[in-house]
């Protein structure tokens, strides 16, 4: 080696250094060639630029090798050695340019994608000894072992990827690392490996010191959080049948143990229930997974700085409400209609008039056979304690196990076209199936005989009754059993949200931290693709798009800005897809919810505006003329979308009849399903709080009181300062006030199931509301009269009431807006969630938002929350395609 400045002449202090390289290869190529490089250059970019001189095919492994000594032993250099540093250490004179004989010089030589040397003259290796010394030199790979962090892997590409995962698996280890990023490959069996033991075992440790586990990140996740005080979140992806639902159980599960300290409080036992429920209710089997999550849900558990659970959210994501009506060949409706079929008791089958699997038009199909009873037996004895847990008294299973035979019975509804006399229209039977639908949902036969083979429509003038069509009439009658399975889902998962709902929330505002774990559909693509494999298949984009900024893009960015030496990695960029699909205004989207709008449009001219809009897209691929679909090619492969009821499907709203209908019923708790009662769905979040307001002024006036020895002055005045010095604390005045004992988790001595109890008590104490009033009604306060808190509750508490007196529902909101404003109704209910909103202005009478927009919608707000965390990842991945234990 020689070291040249820019005239070509040695230098001692030149910038350039020249580099004697001789290839040994297999192929006929030059004897030797020359590089010229700088003293950083790294052994990967020399292997580069030689392979570049030589007309090497580059897409092959190279590997530069040290030879000090001729036919001496030679040593393989790391991409990140330097082989300049190593020239200058060789003797002066074999830093000159020299003859290949007289040794000091590197060898280009091919690596095999299995790690090792293709070393052409290299002996056959007859003894271990020689093996080992081959692997310290670099020229063999390691003995086959598992690595634990795949960043650690000799050669990084495909196959050792794969090789190295598949080994680790076979020793019933499914967890690996990749970085900070973990992989779990689902074995389809329960492996002991979950136990308490476990979660000790990993906690407070650094990622990598113990084998990879989930509750490893679970830890990790919970001390960065309490660490770095910055709200932390955990993205789980993977295609469908992966495991992420499970993988969020045993999440939660560890996040919880790590919170107690020693022993579980009701909220941290709530949040362990809430998971059976959701998925008995919003999960399914599917062709490639026997427990698939038909929707996304976002679970962000909330901790004081001291690291004790707060409380918790649960968010869900567009719930595939079709597969109630209709699924694919070999996939089951929800889990729920099983549970109850097959482990309900005689009593309860005779109180909800069950019938077999079998003999529901929603559930039967060809060569349909229940094989595994047992365990859908015990499934339901699960969901049925987990229900407890949760907080849904018994009343309250009955009267959902009710709503959930009336939906099975919906599906039985028959239609045949009247055979007699002039009159058009439908016969609807069969006449027992129509009487045992109105004694479940407590409605009567008439009216619900009109809404399933009826239409009105209301002109300016008049308003018209027209008959269905068949077709018409199958559709109003699945659409609502949809939008009351729809509407039972929502309510249960608000009603989850109120069990997590922590107490102190509507007392006082403490800083909290908190922890996200996203579990939402994996990508799919089936024989047939419809609307909502589009929608799932966008939130994957959009996911990987987040992915690819955490890992790539701002960590290439952080290490610009701190001027740390790297080299660019090619990440495949989906955002052009995302456009292709959301970017206004000719988002594929936007155009849907154009069509949507537009009265005599039809799937066709929607495909047919895809097409003139996109046909130049490359994520847009064109199908044949005659064909119903489209391609789009997303980040994991191209995908066909048939067009058959995108329209339909993106504007499934409750129809007016039907609401009407529901509105109707006897029974309070399916008008609460369809928003006729808001003041029931919010009863225990608004009342607690105004009861405990008045329960302060109670107390501000005992005190007062007993400061001047019970004279009572009709026009005295205590500042709304004096309420807030108090010295009584919260808890003692509540204890003065039973009615005021109201609580959203176990941990109080009043449990959760006597709520309802409470509530009808304290409804029939008629002096009640008079007693409280007496105590007030000489106390006034600066600022607004506290009588009017009283005509809020009034408005809670008998809201139909309010509703029968105000005949012009848009000149008032049925829930006062200071009550809305309260820091805890806001942060359980959700006010940007859809069915939240209709309940809550019910005097709007404008045209609700489309699928697409509201999924849209809470997407844009679950990526907003994953922007101000920090992400850890999970990719779960599953080991065989048949399901199998192996």
């Amino acid at each position: 080696m020689s070291v040249k400045d820019g005239d070509g002449t040695t230098s001692q202090d030149g910038k350039a250094y020249e580099l004697q390289i001789y290839p040994r290869l297999s192929l006929e190529t030059a004897s030797c060639c020359i590089l010229r490089v700088t003293k950083e250059a790294t052994a990967a970019s020399v292997i580069r630029d030689a392979a570049e001189t030589l007309g090497l095919d580059t897409r092959k492994l190279y590997v530069l090798a040290e030879v000090k000594e001729c036919g001496g032993e030679e040593w393989v250099l790391e991409s990140t050695d330097l082989p300049v540093h190593r020239v200058l250490l060789w003797p002066r004179k074999a830093q000159e340019q020299h003859s290949q004989k007289e040794g000091f010089y590197f060898l280009l030589q091919e690596r095999n994608h299995d790690g090792s040397i293709r070393y052409v003259h290299l002996p056959t290796v007859g003894n271990e000894q020689e093996s080992k010394r081959l692997v310290a030199r670099g020229f063999l790979p390691p003995q086959q072992e598992d690595l634990e962090d795949l960043c650690n892997l000799p050669v990084l590409n495909e196959d050792s990827i794969l090789d190295n995962l598949r080994i680790r698996f076979q020793k019933k280890k499914i967890y690996t690392y990749a970085g900070s990023i973990l992989i779990a490959i689902n074995p389809f069996k329960f492996l002991p490996i979950y136990n308490p033991k476990y979660v000790k075992m990993y906690e407070n440790h650094q990622l990598g010191k113990l084998e990879p586990h989930i509750f490893a990140i679970a830890d990790v996740t919970y001390y960065a959080m309490l660490r770095k005080h910055i709200n932390q979140c955990i993205v789980i992806s993977g295609e469908s049948g992966s495991g992420k639902t499970q993988s969020t159980n045993f999440l939660i599960h560890c996040l919880t143990a790590l919170s107690q300290k020693g022993y579980a409080s009701g909220v941290e036992r709530t949040i362990l229930g809430a998971g059976p429920v959701l998925e008995a209710f919003g999960n399914a089997k599917t062709a490639n997974n026997n427990n698939s999550s038909r929707f996304g849900k976002f679970i962000q558990v909330n901790y004081l700085e001291s690291g004790v659970v707060r409380g918790a959210v649960v968010e869900k994501y567009l719930l595939e409400k079709s597969r109630l009506v209709s699924r694919e060949k070999n996939e089951r409706n929800y889990h729920v209609f099983y549970y109850l079929l097959v482990g309900a008791s005689e009593e309860e089958r005779r109180e909800f008039r069950l019938l077999q699997p079998e003999e529901y038009f929603y559930l039967k199909q060809e060569n349909f056979m229940i094989e595994d009873a047992d365990d859908l037996r015990h499934d339901f004895e699960r969901l049925q304690q987990a229900m407890e847990m949760v907080g849904f008294l018994p009343a309250t299973k009955r009267q959902i196990f009710s709503v959930l035979s009336a939906i099975l019975y919906l599906g039985n509804v028959t239609y045949s076209q009247k055979s007699s006399g002039r009159e058009e229209g439908l016969d609807v039977g069969p006449p027992e199936v129509l009487s045992t639908l109105s004694d479940l949902l407590k409605v009567k036969e008439e009216p619900l005989v009109e809404a399933l083979t009826k239409r009105k429509t209301v002109t300016v003038n008049d308003k018209l009754i027209l008959p269905y069509s068949h077709s018409e009439a199958i559709t109003a009658r699945d659409s609502m059993a949809k939008s009351l399975y729809s509407a039972l889902f929502d309510w249960i998962v608000l009603r989850i949200n109120h069990a997590l709902l922590n107490k102190k929330d509507m007392e006082e505002s403490v800083s909290c931290l908190s922890i996200g774990v996203l579990d939402i559909f994996g990508f799919e693509d089936f024989e047939t693709n419809s609307f909502e494999q589009f929608c799932i298949n966008y939130a994957n984009e959009q996911l990987q798009y987040y992915f690819n900024q955490h890992i790539f893009k701002l960590e290439q960015e952080e290490y610009q800005a701190e001027g740390i030496t790297w080299h660019n990695i090619d990440y495949t960029d989906n955002v052009g897809c995302i456009h292709l699909i959301s970017k206004k205004p000719t988002g594929l989207l936007y155009l849907l919810d154009e069509e949507s709008n537009f009265p005599h449009a039809t799937d066709k001219t929607l495909l047919a505006k895809f097409k003139q809009q996109h046909q130049q897209n490359h994520y847009f691929v064109p199908t044949p003329v005659m064909e119903p679909a489209f391609v789009i090619l997303h980040f994991a492969g191209k995908v066909k979308y048939q067009i058959k009821d995108f329209r339909e499907k993106n504007t499934d709203h409750m129809r007016p009849d039907i609401v009407a209908l529901l509105r109707s019923s006897d029974r309070a708790y399916v008008r609460q399903l369809i928003g006729m009662d808001p003041g029931a769905m919010f009863r225990w979040g608004i009342i607690r709080a105004s009861i405990r307001a008045l329960a302060a002024f109670n107390e501000a006036g005992r005190r007062w009181a007993a400061k001047t020895a019970g004279v009572v002055r009709p026009n005295s005045r205590v500042p709304l300062g004096e309420l807030q010095r108090s010295n009584v604390p919260i808890e003692r005045m509540y204890r003065h006030a039973p009615m005021l004992d109201f609580s959203f988790d176990h941990s109080e001595e009043r449990p959760l199931e006597a709520f309802e109890d409470i509530f009808a008590s304290c409804e029939s104490k008629k002096d009640m509301h008079a007693q409280i009033i007496n105590s007030i009604k000489d106390l006034q306060l600066d600022g607004e009269d506290p009588r009017k808190l009283l005509q809020s509750w009034g408005r809670l508490r008998f809201p139909r009431h309010v509703l029968q007196k105000n005949k012009n529902p848009k000149t008032r909101q049925l829930i006062p807006k200071n009550l809305l404003d309260t820091r805890s109704l806001k942060y359980v209910v959700g006010l940007h969630d859809r069915t939240t909103k209709s309940l809550l202005h019910l005097h709007k009478k404008k045209r609700p938002p489309s699928i697409s927009a509201q999924f849209q919608t809470s997407l844009s707000k679950l990526l907003e929350t994953l922007g101000k965390a920090e992400p850890f990842f999970i990719r779960c991945l599953r080991s065989n395609c048949l399901r199998r234990c192996k």
